[in-house]
């Protein structure tokens, strides 16, 4: 049997739909590519919440697929999400092709992600929060949760290889003890089975004023990273 080399496979870079503002779409925005998960992390619950709306939000703006927000800690914010969507469109159009799932285990999302491999135009699965699923689902250290993950990362890598989606999700920041840099909870079986991953952060200067910096993606050539206003009047970017 004939085997291609993985030199020959070319890499989707090009996602679906774009952000809004553009100096957050040439960051994170680049990194929504098809078939493939990312992984946004940060010690700040409200920047990461508010860029999971966005990234909803944003994939059906244009009036077609759907939105799944599957939400670990009662995040969902309608009003949030209609504040997100801006002037442009019909914000309650936009609003009905988010669906919003209750996740309360690793189970839920394994379940969720075998009930949306059957599904077609997807245009992204947001997961918030990854830590809230995990502190659901047993002890930090227990093996038993970390095969659990395992399986959970393995059906999310099969739905997205049949429906071509983007899976992101959020996760708490803990800081590295040998280090002493933050990185996502859930370890090693995280970090290898996700494409992407960035960094949130919030600035001391200003309160509403957030970094978001690219620590790793499979581009050829990477974005860095870029600052952006996040308030409840919505997403600016910084002149």
């Amino acid at each position: 049997m004939y085997q291609r080399p993985l030199d020959e496979f070319e890499l989707d870079e090009a996602p679906h739909f774009s952000l809004m503002p553009r100096a957050l779409d040439a960051v994170l925005g680049r990194v929504l590519i098809p078939q493939q998960i990312s992984l946004l992390h940060g010690p700040s619950r409200g920047p990461l919440t508010a860029l999971a709306h966005l990234a909803a939000v944003c994939a059906v703006r244009k009036g077609d697929g759907r939105s799944f927000f599957l939400d670990a800690a009662s995040n969902y914010s309608p009003t949030l999400a209609r504040t997100l969507c801006g002037r442009s469109g019909d914000a309650s159009e936009v609003l009905s092709r988010i669906t919003v799932g209750r996740l309360l285990s690793l189970s839920d999302l394994r379940q969720a992600a075998s009930d949306l491999a059957a599904m077609t135009d997807i245009r992204i699965v947001v997961i918030d929060s990854l830590t809230s699923v995990l502190n659901m689902s047993g002890g930090p250290s227990s093996a038993g949760r970390q095969r659990e993950l395992f399986r959970t990362f393995e059906e999310l890598r099969t739905m997205v290889n049949k429906t071509g989606t983007h899976v992101l999700m959020t996760d708490h920041s803990s800081l590295d003890w040998t280090s002493g840099q933050p990185s996502p909870i859930g370890g090693n079986i995280v970090a290898h089975n996700v494409d992407s991953v960035v960094r949130i952060g919030r600035l001391d200067a200003r309160d509403d004023l957030v970094s978001i910096f690219v620590e790793r993606c499979p581009l050829a050539q990477p974005p860095t990273g870029v600052i952006v206003s996040i308030t409840s009047r919505g997403i600016r970017g910084i002149k």
